[in-house]
């Protein structure tokens, strides 16, 4: 394995786990998640599911529909991510309620949720950035893009696709709040922010290592 496929490869684990840590963060607060993770806390408790399994099998079911519209968005990142985030997040909810009680102060909460859409926006920024592979939600957009023949261009479906999911979420008991719009309108920028400013420039940074030529010895 290369240098710069290990560095990507690295840089998915890491973003995935900054992901995960951001929806158990949301989790915790109480203040809402973004719209993927409230149709999986609505239903995975309708069916009395783990978040994890729910999520698991729920991106199983989008990763068919991928693979028979849009196959060029799957790869390794693809799978690390829908393995990955549901087991991370319910792992450090799991472990915060075995030492701590519910939070109760809404400074607390607050803070929490903000750092949750750090660890999103800079978790998305280095899972996307290398290439290999997208989440099968992320790749939904596209498919619907693809399949109207651009009638519906991405954004637009994207919009459509969080709606949707935020109210089926809803339906289901999972909570709609101040987060949920947080991350509608501003984990678009930061995520930019942070793929320019951190994650494009760790693999540029490993493309001129390899470009600087070795000095001869006298």
């Amino acid at each position: 394995m290369n240098q710069q496929l290990l560095k990507k490869l690295i840089m998915i684990v890491i973003g995935n786990l900054f992901i995960g840590i951001a929806v158990s963060f949301l989790r915790l607060s109480t203040l809402g998640t973004d719209p993927f993770t409230t149709i999986n806390l609505g239903l995975s408790n309708f069916f009395n599911l783990s978040f994890g399994v729910y999520q698991l099998l729920f991106n199983f079911l989008l990763l068919i529909i991928v693979i028979l519209f849009y196959r060029s968005s799957i790869g390794i990142g693809t799978i690390i991510n829908m393995v990955s985030i549901g087991f991370v997040s319910d792992f450090f909810v799991y472990s915060y309620h075995l030492f701590f009680e519910n939070i109760e102060l809404l400074v607390v909460r607050i803070i929490m949720m903000l750092a949750a859409v750090l660890f999103a926006s800079s978790g998305v920024a280095l899972y996307i950035t290398p290439k290999i592979g997208m989440a099968p939600y992320d790749a939904l957009a596209f498919v619907v893009e693809k399949v109207t023949n651009r009638k519906i261009p991405f954004a637009i479906a994207r919009i459509m696709t969080d709606i949707t999911c935020v109210i089926i979420g809803f339906s289901f008991g999972a909570i709609v709040g101040v987060a949920t719009v947080i991350f509608a309108f501003f984990t678009g920028p930061l995520v930019q922010f942070f793929r320019i400013k951190v994650a494009e420039p760790m693999l540029e940074a490993n493309n001129e290592e390899k470009l600087t030529p070795i000095p001869a010895h006298k």
